[in-house]
């Protein structure tokens, strides 16, 4: 195999966020939220971690989620060539073979592509999200429930739950005990959310605890209690992890990115789910994130934003990947039809409600925000309720491809 260096460019949290509450209509001003680094022609050395690569082996069956004996083997590699061992920032054993360096001169990159056991080197990249803050509330809007329009409107279930929009189109059931796993900007502490913070963790220092939004709004969609108060999700009264690769700045390297992504394929469990709304803002493909969500999607099934670039996926990691297990979706409107910013390509699997979405927010507050970021977790919850399958009702038609609305009946 020829060994390549590959260059990481442009990531963004696939959602937008609205400035007014107030407005129900599909005509809200809506801003990009997303991280402010140049398109790949242009990128050049000033935009990587200086010194820093993710080195990634050829596959070696023995190895995967041998923590302790890819330890040993990333320690050798450096040794073999003369790379201080302090400098080793992440080791990879499961969803990835490999590992992330910092300190390396040009001739330590030389020397590792013509390393016969690596694969291909890659810069890690600070990726810093430019996030437009809407006006989140601390008290839901009221709403009328009326269901000739509760397809198209938000409303309030008896018990008093606030019922987005989304929720309703694509349905809802009881959670509980089921377990999705967030990988985002973390998930912070609320009274509609049941966070297992013994098995979360951050990749970006610190604590697992959100302090952007973005984690706490997709983890509010999946599974928001059904208590009376707040907001439901789809599966809701669901157990959520948070696997934090953003700061509160929205700020995280490739290299926690992937070692999120690892921490999850080794430990998810049987009939867990996953949601992912991270990715490339600009036409971009990366052969370690493809390999590290093709391992994962081999351990539990998951889903991922489509992206806001109104492009076809095929340009795009790991939206591209057509595999069994990982569900790419795409944002739909209230009116039924594909977002004008959505991705759409023969990858996405389902269409899902993704505009105006009212979920759960920092300090105990709700935000409405848009975008494929608020589509994915609707899928990711009624995968968490029917396993590796979604009912559908309708379609969605952009680009020249078609894909299924999913719902949960």
């Amino acid at each position: 195999m020829k060994t390549q260096l590959r260059i990481l460019t442009t990531i963004t949290v696939f959602s937008f966020l609205f400035y007014s509450c107030e407005n129900d209509t599909d005509q809200l001003t809506d801003l990009e939220t997303g991280i402010e680094i140049e398109t790949p022609g242009n990128v050049g050395a000033d935009q990587a971690v200086p010194g820093e690569y993710i080195i990634t082996y050829k596959t070696n069956n023995s190895l995967i989620g041998k923590s302790a004996r890819m330890q040993a083997k990333s320690q050798q590699t450096l040794a073999k060539h003369s790379i201080a061992s302090s400098n080793l920032k992440e080791v990879y054993d499961y969803a990835l073979q490999g590992f992330a360096v910092k300190n390396l001169t040009e001739k330590h990159v030389e020397l590792l592509l013509q390393d016969p056991e690596i694969a291909f080197v890659e810069p890690n990249y600070i990726h810093k999200l430019d996030i437009v803050m809407g006006e989140p509330v601390s008290t839901l809007p009221a709403t009328v429930n009326d269901k000739s329009t509760a397809d198209t409107k938000d409303s309030q279930l008896p018990n008093g739950d606030f019922l987005p929009w989304g929720i309703e189109r694509v349905g809802r059931r009881n959670g509980s005990g089921r377990t999705c796993w967030i990988i985002d900007s973390g998930i912070a502490p609320h009274s509609d959310l049941n966070i297992d913070s013994g098995r979360s963790r951050s990749f970006v220092g610190g604590s697992w605890v959100d302090q952007n939004g973005h984690g706490t709004h997709v983890a509010g969609t999946v599974a928001a209690r059904n208590n009376g108060s707040g907001v439901v999700g789809v599966a809701y009264g669901a157990t959520v992890i948070s696997v934090r690769v953003l700061n509160a700045q929205g700020s995280g390297p490739t290299s926690g990115i992937l070692a999120g992504v690892d921490y999850v394929a080794r430990n998810v469990r049987n009939g867990d789910t996953w949601n992912y709304s991270v990715g490339f803002r600009n036409r971009f493909t990366s052969q370690a994130i493809d390999d590290a969500f093709r391992n994962l999607e081999s351990r539990a099934i998951g889903a991922m934003a489509a992206g806001n670039s109104n492009d076809n996926t095929q340009f795009y990691s790991p939206q591209r990947l057509r595999t069994g297990n990982s569900w790419c979706v795409g944002n739909m409107t209230r009116s039924g039809a594909a977002a004008g910013t959505s991705n759409f390509g023969r990858s996405v699997d389902r269409w899902a409600p993704g505009t105006a979405v009212w979920s759960t927010w920092l300090n105990g507050g709700f935000n409405r925000i848009s975008g494929t970021s608020m589509a994915s977790p609707h899928v990711a919850g009624i995968l968490l309720l029917r396993g590796n399958r979604t009912g559908t009702n309708g379609s969605v038609r952009k680009g020249g491809f078609t894909a299924p609305i999913a719902t949960v009946n």
